[in-house]
């Protein structure tokens, strides 16, 4: 009997260990599925070109390091962009992260959620435009949500904001859209529940005010009601349902 029970137990622990590596294969399978589509989608885009860093004649050989040329934008195909998915209205670029990634607008904030660019089911989901916001980005609050992957893909990159000195290295963004380009300024970032008016399509002076405050960095950038924002939101985990939220101005390129 208690040799009948070992193997019994046996087989439920080499169950449950097949289940948790069938779940892990699954994932991992899912994460670079996520990653190769938006790879391909780089072929739309024209990234700018760096120049080598100068050095002197007496300096050992190395492997050439380059340097971004003076500000320079990328230049994105949004029409052949569009025969892949008509809801595309922008690109997202930050220089010197992973975030490169085309942006669209649903019908909703639910199907992006778990559907990729190309419309095949899948968790790492799009970059979009939250429904309710002008999808020109005329908004006066221009939300864009995107996941927090484990990956670090998609949007999780913008929960490194929390530290003063990587918002230093990287305290612009570049969006691109079908009718022009913007600058995005970052000037806030912090962590809120979902019960926050971070989402809210319009502001005022107080609520500028509030959400620099709140900021875990210090920007001189200076937002005023007279200016459009654009805001970064995905999950982060320092409680239950907490989000990081990254606020930037928009900037007409």
């Amino acid at each position: 009997m208690k040799k009948f029970v070992c193997i019994l137990l046996m087989l439920v622990l080499l169950g449950v260990l097949g289940y948790c590596i069938w779940q892990i294969v699954g994932i991992t399978d899912e994460y670079q599925a996520g990653v190769e589509v938006y790879e391909e989608l780089e072929q739309f885009v024209v990234m700018p070109e760096t120049v080598p860093v100068e050095t002197t004649a007496d300096e050992e050989a190395v492997e050439v390091e380059t340097k971004p040329a003076a500000i320079q934008w990328p230049e994105v195909d949004f029409d052949a962009l569009a025969e892949v998915n008509s809801d595309v209205v922008g690109w997202l670029y930050i220089p010197g992260t992973v975030i490169n990634y085309p942006v669209v607008q649903g019908a909703d904030n639910e199907y992006y959620l778990k559907h990729l660019f190309d419309g095949k089911a899948n968790s790492s989901g799009c970059i979009y435009l939250d429904c309710g916001a002008e999808g020109d980005f005329t908004s006066m609050n221009s939300v864009l949500h995107g996941h927090h992957m484990k990956n670090g893909s998609m949007f999780a990159g913008i929960c490194k904001y929390k530290d003063q000195s990587y918002f230093d290295e990287h305290p612009t963004a570049m969006l691109l859209t079908p009718d022009g380009n913007y600058l995005v300024e970052f000037f806030s970032g912090y962590v809120c529940e979902t019960t926050s008016d971070a989402w809210d399509y319009d502001f005022d002076d107080a609520w500028l005010d509030k959400h620099i405050r709140s900021s875990y960095f210090d920007a001189d950038v200076v937002p005023t009601t007279e200016d459009k924002i654009l805001t970064l939101s995905t999950c982060s985990y320092e409680f239950k349902d907490a989000r990081f939220v990254l606020h930037g101005i928009l900037v007409p390129a």
